[in-house]
């Protein structure tokens, strides 16, 4: 059963893009919430700065997000194990971001590739089908969350050309740990970042995606560098941080993975402007 507080803070999931701000009336009509409970609700996230009037009887996300943007900026051991990391394989590729799950999507969660980086930006999310990042976190859910996710997106998984039932499904994500990284161009802003490899933190658990744009170079030099990478900023995690701060990252945690994560062979030399 959904709580009290369940229900509130679902509240803060109606802020996307496209609905930036909410009135009482809008939101009473979006979640069949009554008036009083919409009012409560809005008063207590306001209290918390979780949201803030802004004109017109109209609320917005609050100050305390921006607050705990920055401190996660300045003090997420995942972020700061990855930052150099992320330079590294943007100088090698052009575009590198990091991306975490959150719920069913994959959320950017930095980016390196000065100008290059266009409309891809810290907090751009999409579906897990649609782009390489959010393809590998998938494949290394838990069991229990990817047979929901299949029952909800069974049709366009089959347009996906990723199985026509469950058994075929479950190939496709083998494939993709055996081999260790995906290549794939998806659509979106994030949907250009077309190869990605896991990020295992010191638990054995999949905590980011780490991903980059190819610009020419073949998929598999590619996801062997990005592959590569990724397991440094596992090496940094386990280097940096107590076990215990790694038991999970909130609703996105991802399973272990089933087996080792796949490995690549060839002597890792992809630089940008390879010929493919």
């Amino acid at each position: 059963m959904t709580s009290s507080l369940d229900r509130m803070l679902s509240i803060l999931d109606l802020f996307t893009e496209t609905d930036p701000d909410w009135t009482v009336e809008r939101a009473m009509d979006r979640t069949g919430f009554s008036r009083s409970t919409i009012y409560r609700y809005f008063k207590s996230l306001n209290d918390a700065g979780l949201m803030a009037p802004s004109s017109a009887g109209r609320y917005v996300l609050g100050p305390a997000v921006i607050e705990f943007d920055r401190l996660i900026r300045r003090h997420d051991p995942l972020l700061a194990a990855a930052g150099p990391v992320a330079v590294e394989l943007a100088r090698a590729l052009g575009v590198a971001v990091v991306t975490e799950p959150f719920r069913e999507r994959v959320v950017v969660t930095r980016v390196e590739g000065g100008e290059s980086v266009g409309e891809l930006s810290r907090g751009v999310a999409a579906d897990l089908l649609d782009s390489a990042p959010g393809r590998v976190l998938l494949a290394h859910m838990a069991p229990r969350r990817v047979r929901r996710y299949y029952t909800a997106n069974a049709r366009d998984i089959a347009d996906a050309e990723l199985g026509d039932s469950w058994a075929a499904f479950r190939r496709s994500l083998r494939s993709w740990r055996r081999v260790g990284f995906v290549v794939f161009r998806g659509r979106g802003p994030l949907g250009r970042i077309d190869v990605a490899a896991p990020v295992v933190n010191p638990e054995g658990v999949v905590v980011a995606a780490l991903g980059a744009e190819r610009q020419g170079v073949d998929g598999g030099r590619a996801g062997e560098l990005v592959l590569r990478l990724a397991r440094r900023i596992g090496a940094a995690l386990a280097d940096g941080a107590a076990p215990s701060q790694w038991t999970g990252r909130g609703s996105g945690r991802i399973a272990p993975p089933a087996g080792s994560v796949g490995t690549g062979s060839a002597e890792i030399t992809a630089l940008r402007g390879s010929t493919p």
